[in-house]
């Protein structure tokens, strides 16, 4: 192979050129399609296919049809507006709910890992090596993917030579690719060393039993205990990590993917208090909608945002508590709470809203929603040109209350910033009492 050649091979994916060469094979051995094709031959290939084949696999079978033309130098029948109208018509009478991996809760992580440490210590008394190998892989593994929120193939290309271990802080993988890196710039990937499901503890026990100092870290293990030279293939990760779950008494393992890793990651960082940007620069994630794929908030979790947002609402008559009820010193008869008996906070707020990026476009829509959806229904005065400041009258029964509103408005605020890609900056200020909330 010419150095050329080399080079030219190097800027596409051993996986890229398989798909696309498996496509191409489908498109003209099994359909017996004719290359080059037209706009017509391909619109009915994807119409013979429409019912069997996903959506993102007939995207994927049109780009490597595309790429084939070009690389030909024939004109491109993939770009015609009848195959663009083809493949619109089957999205809209096959349209499937995307199949996502179930995520790897916290919880589910600390039960396989309970599970590989007591598998780990018994391996020694009963000779199996090879046991031994394969679970202190698959925990440095598991802990490595969930913590860094590895992909697969990520996991797989990580070399022992590229790691850079600094006992007690943690750890910095280089990846010289990765399927997010399309420039193959190449990115330093840091992970902390944690007090329990520790990544770097688990690495360094399994860099030391397999006396590996360079090429692949997570390797094949044969079943005499033999580690290999090549590393696992990343298709190999499921069936993997199911196989772990399933031994591990991991209810419905099926149900995970090695895609499991990364969501429960996400949705754990999330719950822990991260913001959309740090979880982006983090993971890798280049634009919102990426992350956002990866980020479900569950059924408990939206009744309490719902239920938070309701506590704006002052309580129906009929719900008042009786402590609620007032005494008269004269009668002794007892009344509900009236406009009188309510207080008002007037409140000053300070916003500012940024983009997460160039690219992002939502900056004015999400200024006009937290406007309309939380500012207006508290008799809201803008106090300067630039949208920035805010005088806000909340009337509430108690300062207990007051704090559940306005934290009910803050929720609300940041949720709309975050679905317009936007990164707020706010806080709330009573002058009367000298209160801040933020």
């Amino acid at each position: 192979m010419t150095r050329l050649a080399q080079y030219i091979k190097a800027a596409e994916s051993d996986n890229t050129r398989r798909s696309y060469a498996s496509a191409i094979r489908h498109f003209e051995i099994e359909w017996k399609g004719l290359l080059p094709s037209t706009a017509d031959s391909i619109a009915r290939y994807l119409a013979d296919h429409a019912a069997t084949l996903a959506i993102n696999t007939l995207r994927q079978r049109l780009a490597a049809l595309s790429r084939w033309h070009a690389d030909q130098g024939f004109p491109d029948p993939t770009k015609s507006p009848l195959v663009r109208q083809v493949l619109k018509g089957i999205r809209a009478v096959h349209s499937v709910q995307e199949r996502r991996a179930r995520p790897l809760e916290l919880a589910v992580l600390q039960k396989v890992d309970q599970w590989l440490d007591a598998a780990i210590s018994h391996a020694p008394q009963s000779g199996d090596r090879a046991a031994l190998l394969r679970h202190m892989r698959d925990r440095s593994l598991m802990l490595l993917g969930f913590w860094r929120g590895f992909r697969s193939d990520e996991l797989v290309n990580l070399r022992v030579e590229n790691i850079e271990v600094t006992p007690g802080q943690g750890m910095a993988c280089y990846l010289g690719r990765s399927k997010s890196d399309r420039q193959h710039q190449g990115r330093v990937f840091s992970c902390p060393a944690l007090t329990r499901l520790c990544p770097v503890t688990a690495f360094n026990a399994w860099v030391s039993l397999a006396g590996l100092t360079e090429g692949p870290v997570f390797r094949k293990i044969d079943r005499w205990g033999h580690v290999s030279d090549e590393s696992l293939h990343a298709h190999s990760l499921i069936p993997l990590l199911r196989s772990l779950f399933a031994e591990s008494g991991v209810e419905s393992p099926e149900e995970y993917s090695s895609h499991s890793m990364r969501r429960g990651f996400a949705g754990w960082a999330r719950a822990s208090g991260w913001d959309i940007k740090e979880l982006m620069e983090y993971v890798g994630w280049k634009d919102v909608k990426s992350a956002m794929r990866y980020l479900e908030a569950s059924d408990s979790s939206l009744q309490a945002r719902f239920e938070q947002g309701l506590a704006a609402l002052a309580p129906p008559a009929h719900l008042l508590p009786p402590p609620l009820l007032l005494v008269t010193e004269q009668a002794g008869v007892a009344h509900p709470p009236t406009e009188e008996t309510m207080s008002a906070a007037v409140l000053r707020v300070t916003m500012t809203l940024t983009r997460f990026s160039n690219q992002s476009r939502g900056l004015a829509r999400g200024h006009r929603l937290i406007e309309q959806t939380c500012f207006e229904r508290f008799a809201m005065q803008r106090l300067n040109t630039e949208g920035t400041l805010y005088e806000l009258t909340i009337p509430h029964l108690s300062r207990d209350v007051l704090d559940e509103v306005i934290a009910a408005l803050l929720d609300d605020m940041y949720r709309v910033a975050e679905d317009n890609q936007c990164l707020l900056e706010t806080s709330f200020h009573e002058p009367a009492t000298d209160s801040h909330w933020d």
